[in-house]
């Protein structure tokens, strides 16, 4: 037998459900999906950064200086 996790869960169609969703609720979900679309676009623009920081050391043969300092 399935214990609910708390008084307020009611079982439809095979699936637990709160019943009492109200607008704060809503409001920071929306809040946690917007900041989670906001940080995949961050972490996508930075790795297009670091893509092209790397394309123009390439391109710029600054890799060659480099080799100097180290050897």
């Amino acid at each position: 037998m399935i214990r609910l996790l708390s008084k307020k869960q009611i079982y439809m169609e095979g699936v637990y459900m709160l019943n009492n969703i109200n607008g704060s609720d809503i409001f920071i979900s929306v809040l946690y999906l917007i900041g989670g679309l906001f940080g995949m676009m961050l972490s996508f623009y930075l790795l297009l950064c670091f893509i092209q920081w790397v394309s123009d050391v390439v391109d710029e043969k600054r890799w060659q200086v480099w080799k100097e300092w180290i050897l």
